[in-house]
């Protein structure tokens, strides 16, 4: 088949002709009826057939839960429920051709009228496979409906879309994909991109997919495997990293708001060497999140720069990573959430010794801060949290911004201080949720960096 490209009056014809023929009745999905008669469509039961097997699926899903996005007449959905699975179909306007076939089938597929912006976990809950095939391309916000898929999937999402070559615009090498304004792509008003597979694999990971697979390419159609977890190490070879701290890019705190585009980054140490981003597995909550960027800072001592998996529910989180070659490491938590307020005590009792203190003023001018006090202390706690302790400095309570797991036991605590701190002796205090009352006291040097 000849490349498409947006103008082409050839495919322009073909799409407006495919268009009316459906608007006239026609079904876009042929559909085999229990007693062998086929309902015919624009796509056969053989292309229907050839799209899903694809896909490293197994002919038996029971016990899963099935998501189909944009599922039209329903072939994909009736199939996945062939197959043993529990499968709801979503698509923003109601067909009559599924409704029907549903009924011919005796089928129990549960069908919503949803956008693809109105997907969400409390609305429909989990699902093990999610089908995104023929969708994306037209969102207007393709990311964000990738992270909406994203925000369904338990385990894996499959999505297929209309890709470009690169080599019809004369590009290659970066992803990169076409804007259409209006009506450029086949004549039709809801058409607004075309990527490259590259492109798209790219938009997939950006989404919080941890791992994307090519699975085929036809036709300027191309399938991914989309999966949340990293791919499982059955015998580790390298020696556990040790996280130090996870914290949020804008003021190095656990704290995450809900909606805000914010990075994670996770401090660790490590005795292996030559780690690029591709080598760094972090994990939230279970679920993989790519790395964009991982540098080394120490000797041993090694930072990972993630996005925040999208939609994570308010409250805390459980942050953990490993290397391709190791098993995970200690867990840190972080927390989403609105509110400005102290974060909730645990319960846990906790015997901390404090050992001392030093106050770090602001290393960034641009910014408005007042630098921390670090608190360096030992504690025979396997994991500790920011909402473990209330810090108290010269008398007024501080949030702690984070909490560092520094090794052997050791431990360093950050409390963002409310003003540029003067010269001479202050005190820090740090209270535990089981009442007992460390201090300390540091001294703040006149010229203090």
């Amino acid at each position: 088949m000849d490349a498409i490209v947006a103008k082409s009056a050839e495919y322009r014809a073909q799409i407006q002709e495919q268009t009316r023929r459906l608007t006239h009745g026609v079904r876009y999905h042929s559909i085999q009826l229990p007693d062998g008669h086929v309902l015919p469509g624009l796509q056969s039961l053989e292309d229907l057939q050839r799209r899903l097997a694809v896909f490293p699926l197994p002919d038996r899903l029971d016990g899963k839960r099935v998501l189909d996005i944009g599922a039209w007449d329903g072939w994909f959905s009736f199939e996945m429920e062939r197959r043993g699975a529990e499968v709801v179909a979503v698509d923003c306007v109601p067909f009559k051709t599924f409704y029907e076939a549903r009924e011919m089938l005796g089928s129990k597929v549960s069908y919503e009228i949803l956008d693809v912006a109105e997907l969400s976990p409390e609305r429909l809950g989990m699902f093990d496979i999610v089908l995104f095939f023929g969708v994306l391309y037209h969102l207007r916000h393709p990311l964000q409906g990738l992270e909406k898929v994203l925000s369904v999937t338990r385990e894996t999402a499959l999505v297929e879309s209309f890709v470009l070559r690169p080599d019809q615009t004369g590009r290659s090498g970066s992803p990169f994909m076409e804007f259409y304004e209006v009506d450029d792509l086949g004549g039709q008003l809801d058409n607004w991109y075309g990527p490259t597979t590259g492109c798209l694999m790219a938009l997939c990971r950006s989404a919080g997919f941890a791992r994307v697979e090519f699975a085929h390419e036809e036709n300027q159609r191309a399938s991914l495997i989309c999966s949340r977890q990293w791919q499982h190490r059955i015998t580790p070879c390298a020696p556990a990293p040790l996280l130090n701290v996870a914290v949020n890019n804008r003021d190095f705190s656990v704290r995450f708001h809900p909606s805000k585009d914010e990075y994670l980054l996770c401090f660790f140490q490590t005795s292996e060497s030559g780690l690029n981003r591709g080598d760094v597995c972090v994990d939230v909550d279970g679920c993989g999140t790519p790395a964009l960027r991982v540098v080394q800072t120490g000797e041993t001592a090694w930072q990972a720069d993630c996005l925040r998996p999208p939609y994570l529910t308010s409250g805390r989180h459980e942050v953990r990573l490993r290397t391709r070659d190791s098993d995970y490491s200690n867990t840190m938590d972080v927390f989403v959430t609105e509110s400005t307020a102290p974060l909730p005590l645990t319960q846990r009792d906790i015997v901390p010794v404090l050992l001392r203190a030093s106050y770090v003023a602001p290393a960034d001018a641009r910014f408005l801060d007042f630098g921390e006090v670090n608190c360096y202390m030992t504690c025979r706690a396997e994991r500790l949290s920011a909402v473990d302790f209330v810090a108290v400095l010269d008398g007024t309570e501080r949030p702690l911004r984070s909490i560092l797991n520094t090794g052997n036991g050791c431990w360093q605590a950050k409390i963002a201080s409310p003003a540029a701190m003067s010269p001479g002796a202050h005190t820090i205090q740090l209270r535990t949720n089981s009442g007992r009352c460390v201090e300390v006291q540091f001294e703040v040097s006149e010229y203090q960096t």
